[in-house]
């Protein structure tokens, strides 16, 4: 690894366990700082994850949903925090289907690259912030511009299910129209369909090439039922800390085995190119 690339990695390493800290001690102790920390970090890192997949010709990954849901997170923390009925949405949105794209992504706490742990990121962040506006709402809007409902509504069907469904719906009317019938990109350029449908995994259950609107119709399916969960995470509070202590589980896990595995590979390999060159 040249040195110069190395210092880089040393730093990102040391800004994600910092990083993790604070996210540690906010959700626990300062939860006054997620909604800032959010509105903060968030912007700065599409930005950038947009310019970056842009150069490796992956910026339509930059146009999924998990973008769009913290986009619609965005404008409810900016401009209407106090309405119950948004603040259920933000909860439902965040523990639904962005929850669930942490698992479809495979997600993992991979300290020193700005790659994965900006995915980790944006499928992570919105549930801790979700978690202090639903549990400690006085808290978490000492320093905010309005105040989180303090008496949030009663777990909803309209609010809970099917908002965060006619969202999702929208997103995907908006993203054939310019994905598939005006941009229309190559064979070669990654999309998520064209991700997703790739997994073995995947076409075990479809088979090989299913059709764009199964694609879309199983995520609609998906976020119906992840949407019904999330109501269990809004009702009960250790439910909603079980949910997150299995998603952290999860992307660790995944962290751990990029670095005893994948990791501890590459650096073997390049050990063992670097002898054969000194003999």
């Amino acid at each position: 690894m040249e040195p110069e690339e190395n210092y880089k990695q040393k730093i990102v390493f040391t800004k994600s366990v910092l990083t993790l800290v604070l996210k540690t001690f906010a959700v626990c102790s300062g939860q006054w700082l997620l909604p800032w920390y959010y509105v903060i970090t968030c912007p700065t890192l599409i930005i950038w994850r947009i310019i970056t997949y842009w150069q490796a010709q992956f910026q339509y990954f930059c146009l999924d949903y998990c973008y769009f849901g913290n986009l619609i997170i965005s404008l409810i923390l900016w401009f209407n925090p106090s309405n119950p009925e948004l603040c259920s949405l933000l909860f439902s949105i965040s523990n639904g289907m962005l929850y669930l794209g942490a698992f479809s992504f495979r997600n993992s706490l991979v300290f020193h690259s700005v790659d994965k742990m900006t995915s980790t990121y944006i499928h992570t962040v919105p549930l801790l912030l979700s978690f202090g506006i639903r549990w400690y709402p006085e808290e978490t809007s000492r320093y905010w511009h309005a105040s989180f409902p303090t008496d949030p509504l009663e777990p909803s069907w309209y609010w809970n299910v099917l908002g965060p469904l006619l969202v999702l719906v929208l997103h995907s009317a908006l993203y054939t129209v310019l994905v598939n019938i005006i941009l229309q990109p190559e064979e070669h350029i990654v999309t998520s369909y064209r991700y997703m449908t790739a997994k073995k995994s995947i076409k075990k259950v479809f088979g090989p090439n299913p059709p764009y609107r199964v694609f879309v119709a199983v995520n609609w399916i998906l976020c119906v039922f992840m949407s019904t969960l999330s109501m269990v995470f809004y009702k009960y509070f250790y439910a909603h800390v079980l949910g997150l202590c299995v998603l952290f589980w999860y992307v660790t896990w995944n962290g751990a085995g990029y670095y005893f595995d994948v990791f501890r590979m590459s650096m073997a390999s390049k050990n063992e190119g670097e002898a054969e060159k000194e003999e």
